[in-house]
């Protein structure tokens, strides 16, 4: 996992620091305002909708708390596991939605700042969600979508078409939930899931 990490880290940050801005520039320049007002608009509401939408992701979850606490590792796993599904098909769902009402009528000439732009308002609310929440779930999750764009964005820029596109965001964050999963046997191995309830 660490080597994933020290790969992405460099574009993350930079992305982090200068997409919002200089891609939000840019589509000023070239006249399309409307999309960074929309952009901006959504990245100011959209982690409290999507922190609503992740409830019953926790709910799905809760039973495996329980479980864990009487000792039925088969029903820990089987319950994260849905909750890790809901948690990252949401999150898919999300980033693919956004790239794709960014992008789908885009002029040849806005493509690559709305591709940028898209990745700032899909990614931030999932960065500012686990930065305020600090947990190492929340944390790999928001990882997890910011390599997927990543990946996203080198096939489209060798090639792949935007649909296919989004087909790699879901199978990186397919990875992801196994990574979420490897997370939590390591919890479950640490006794960190040991609760009262």
């Amino acid at each position: 996992m660490g080597v994933l990490f020290a790969i992405f880290q460099l574009p993350i940050v930079v992305l982090n620091a200068l997409g919002f801005i200089v891609s939000g520039i840019w589509l000023l320049v070239i006249g399309q305002w409307r999309l960074v007002v929309a952009g901006l608009v959504v990245s100011i509401f959209a982690p409290f909708l999507l922190g609503l939408a992740l409830l019953p992701g926790i709910l799905i979850g809760a039973p495996g708390i329980h479980l864990a606490n009487r000792g039925v590792t088969i029903g820990v796993y089987f319950f994260g596991f849905l909750s890790s599904v809901y948690t990252y098909v949401l999150i898919a769902a999300w980033c693919e939605g956004i790239t794709f009402s960014f992008l789908h009528d885009a002029p040849s000439h806005a493509f690559w700042p709305l591709l940028i732009w898209s990745y700032g308002v899909a990614t931030s609310p999932w960065s500012y969600m686990a930065q305020r929440d600090q947990s190492p779930v929340s944390i790999l999750a928001a990882f997890f979508a910011q390599v997927a764009f990543i990946v996203m964005m080198i096939s489209v820029a060798f090639g792949a078409d935007l649909l296919d596109g989004l087909q790699v965001f879901s199978l990186v964050m397919a990875v992801g939930v196994f990574f979420h999963m490897r997370l939590l046997a390591e919890a479950r191995r640490a006794g960190a899931l040991q609760t009262d309830l």
